[in-house]
């Protein structure tokens, strides 16, 4: 029970640091969730626990039983002991925080610098873990022999790594100064518990990368650019390692996920020291705090898109269009259209190709024709554009033509749409430094826009029962000059009678800008 005696903190049941116990302060710190407290206050809860486990311990082994006499006994007799009183009580326990543990696996356990992350969702709470760990520990003398000896031990190691990441959930949503730092040496205490677990092998070289990038993240905040990006640069190859040996590992393939959104922070922390440095982007806070914005934004809850707010694998492909412009800024290129205007705008844009029948009698026959559509990669902030996908986009179906009856008739129709100059205009994009133009970060991805088009279509043929479309194509993302008007821009001549509806509409306020 030597093992026992320590102050513990009385908000997350974690044992304190030995600094902490020896020091004559009457005020102790948790290193593991942050806390300060009163020295007394860390022993009184420590005494209560003591007493808890000595309660606990009386009501599963009948008979006076006691803590304090576990090494007296003889070993046959805490052996029986064990296996009828102790082992029924502690292994459905057991099993569930294992559970417990893969299933908090499965989600990202870090953030980047300035982001508040929602904390995983735990069935315990890290009180909870320490104090299950604690009562292990307790009956661990009991475990005589190796079979139960090895399986208690690692139930401890479990239930400890378990408390220690729910404490660094915790620091998710938290942004005072040394979280990282806190975070890091958690991490690293978890993956030394779990390196002693048979088939946890590969989660606890998880932790033990993102130790590393937690303390790249402190790093960074401290102005170290280049320590951050040697410390980013080698989680990264952790985290990829790890991933190798999760994927030989079934029972641990649910992490897969999550370990590739980790890559991705990992990549984008190395990238915004690196740019940085080299002078290709603005410094490296400045770009982490501007990912952050683009990762909180709340999108509005529309039936059928749910990924907006449900899946943080989007924020990928989001976050490399950020880094893209912001490399972009000296060193890179983006694809911009021609055109004046301090302002430049995205768009999708969209290769359409469709057929309709036209004439009549003898003078019937079928046209093929190509379009380009333009939609803005902002798009997804308003609530009336994911509901109708008309108001999102350059209507061309809506614009119509301009053939004449008698053309109807004697089939010399070319076109049922109405492009206006939009293809003229996506033809002049070519790969440009933005300069010193502001640039409207895309807040949507290339599934989302193919999803808005692919309603649009649904529409358009529902409106036209002559009408045979083939897949529509999101080619790339372009970049339009304009002019703004608080937040609605002023679009080039070419979207003549073609302006989508969305870009007048409230919700564009929140666009972000660079």
């Amino acid at each position: 029970m030597d093992q026992m005696i320590e102050l513990r903190c009385k908000y997350c049941g974690a044992p304190l640091d030995r600094e902490q116990i020896e020091s004559d302060s009457p005020y102790v710190t948790c290193q593991s969730c942050g806390t300060t407290q009163q020295r007394v206050d860390a022993k009184a809860y420590m005494d209560q626990m003591m007493g808890q486990i000595q309660s606990w311990i009386s009501k599963a082994i009948p008979g006076g039983f006691s803590v304090a006499q576990q090494e007296n006994v003889d070993p046959i007799a805490r052996h029986n002991i064990y296996m009828s009183n102790v082992k029924p009580m502690v292994d459905l326990e057991i099993r569930e925080y294992r559970f417990a543990l893969t299933t908090a696996a499965s989600s990202p356990l870090i953030v980047l610098p300035f982001n508040e992350g929602k904390p995983v969702k735990f069935v315990h709470t890290s009180t909870q873990a320490f104090e299950f760990n604690a009562r292990l520990k307790s009956v661990e003398p009991l475990a005589v022999d190796g079979e139960n000896r090895t399986a208690i031990l690692e139930a401890e190691n479990i239930t400890a790594a378990y408390a220690l990441i729910i404490n660094n959930s915790k620091l998710l949503t938290e942004t005072t100064p040394g979280r990282f730092a806190m975070m890091s040496k958690n991490f690293k205490e978890a993956a030394d518990d779990l390196s002693r677990c048979k088939g946890l092998e590969p989660l606890a070289s998880r932790l033990d990368a993102l130790s590393e990038l937690c303390t790249s993240s402190d790093m960074v905040l401290n102005g170290d650019q280049l320590g951050c990006s040697m410390k980013a640069e080698k989680a990264i190859g952790m985290l990829e390692k790890a991933k190798k040996d999760v994927l030989a590992t079934p029972k641990l393939t649910m992490m897969i996920r999550a370990l590739d959104i980790e890559i991705t922070q990992g990549k984008t922390l190395k990238s915004a020291a690196d740019g940085a440095m080299s002078g290709t982007g603005k410094d490296a806070l400045g770009t982490l705090e501007l990912i952050n914005k683009v990762s909180s934004i709340q999108y509005p809850s529309v039936p059928g898109w749910e990924m907006l707010n449900g899946k943080k694998d989007r924020e990928k492909e989001l976050i490399a269009n950020v880094e893209g412009i912001v490399t972009a800024r000296s060193s890179g290129t983006i694809m911009i259209c021609t055109g004046g205007g301090d302002t430049l705008y995205p768009f999708w844009d969209i290769d359409l190709k469709y057929s309709f029948t036209t004439g009549t009698m003898f003078n019937k026959k079928v046209v093929e024709v190509e379009e380009d559509i333009l939609l803005p990669a902002t798009f997804t902030l308003c609530a009336a554009a994911l509901r109708n996908p008309v108001c999102a986009l350059t209507d061309i179906f809506s614009a119509g033509g301009g053939s004449s009856m008698m053309d109807r008739i004697s089939g010399s129709e070319s076109s049922i749409s109405g492009g206006a100059g939009i293809g003229r205009l996506t033809d002049s994009a070519s790969p440009s430094s933005p300069g010193s133009r502001s640039v409207v970060v895309p807040l949507s991805t290339r599934a989302e826009a193919a999803k808005l088009i692919d309603n649009y279509m649904k529409y358009a043929s529902s409106q036209n029962s002559k009408l045979k479309l083939s897949r529509p194509e999101v080619k790339r993302l372009v970049y339009i000059p304009c002019t703004m008007d608080g937040y609605v821009p002023k679009l080039p001549k070419e979207f003549d009678g073609l302006y989508p509806w969305v870009l007048k509409d409230g919700s564009m306020a929140a666009i972000i800008k660079i």
